[in-house]
């Protein structure tokens, strides 16, 4: 009987240590990031007293990006669900997070070679014709 107490409560004790292991390595999104760290100061927009390169650290030490774009006028992370352009706003930083087709809409002058897709919309597609990669 006693046995089994132990070897229930290793198994309980294993179960919450990996939940809290998954929910502390960045399983959240950017945007839960950015609400909890920065200012809001309007739907979607949020404001940091550092620069630019300063923020985009920040949020990329949490939440790894799909890809990055740098601008002299901005940087731009491309997440899966969202898009997070982080532009200088006098000494500090204005940081827009939005879905991730808004995002390509509005940043399409700095991402839209990079991060353009089929009729303009953000895409992760990266195939090719009849044959390519196979």
């Amino acid at each position: 009987m006693r046995r089994a107490l132990i070897g229930g409560s290793l198994i309980a004790g294993l179960g919450v240590a990996v939940t809290l292991i998954a929910l502390l390595a960045g399983g959240s999104s950017a945007q839960s990031f950015i609400k909890s760290h920065y200012s809001r100061i309007g739907v979607g927009t949020y404001r940091s007293p550092y620069p630019p390169a300063v923020v985009a650290r920040q949020i990329v030490k949490k939440k790894k990006p799909y890809d990055r774009a740098y601008d002299p006028s901005g940087i731009f992370l491309r997440y899966r669900s969202e898009v997070v352009g982080i532009l200088p706003d006098g000494r500090g930083s204005r940081i827009t997070v939005e879905d991730p087709d808004r995002g390509y809409r509005h940043y399409h002058s700095y991402v839209g070679g990079r991060w353009g897709g089929y009729h303009g919309h953000i895409s992760t597609f990266r195939g090719g014709g009849p044959g390519s990669g196979k």
